[in-house]
């Protein structure tokens, strides 16, 4: 699979590493709208964030970004971002459904990710562990 990577600027002092031998986890989130990985990247970093909070992004497209690289403790899911990777998806799935393409590149990269990552264990929605609609529709039983 193929994984686009963009030149992200992220804020260094607010970036902490971890050890991916603590990554458990793997949480799905739905954007809330349409854009790229960049328009995320300078929302949060608005928010006063490091930069994207999500590990990956995957586009109406198909397309897989990087967010905020692995190695660096994500802003995704308050209370788990230490132990997780979040995947965010293009959409507002309070209106659409995913499309098949990104299914089925979200199926593979979670795949890869438990591959890479065997301390992996579950794959969950962001609504199952923090009070919030995202991502609407239960992605964790679409895969």
């Amino acid at each position: 699979m193929e994984i686009k990577k963009y030149n992200l600027i992220f804020n260094t002092n607010k970036l902490q590493t971890r050890r991916t031998s603590d990554i458990v986890l793997i949480i799905l989130h739905h954007r809330c709208g349409e854009g790229g990985v960049e328009s995320i990247h300078q929302q949060h970093i608005k928010q006063g964030w490091a930069g994207i909070g999500y590990n990956y992004y995957i586009r109406f497209s198909g397309e897989v970004c990087e967010g905020r690289p692995v190695q660096y403790i994500p802003s995704h899911c308050q209370g788990n971002n230490g132990k997780s990777i979040g995947i965010c998806l293009e959409g507002d799935f309070r209106k659409q459904q995913p499309t098949k393409l990104q299914m089925d590149n979200l199926r593979e990269l979670i795949k890869e990710l438990k591959s890479k990552y065997p301390s992996i264990k579950r794959v969950l929605n962001h609504n199952d562990l923090y009070a919030t609609q995202c991502p609407v529709v239960n992605l964790k039983e679409m895969i």
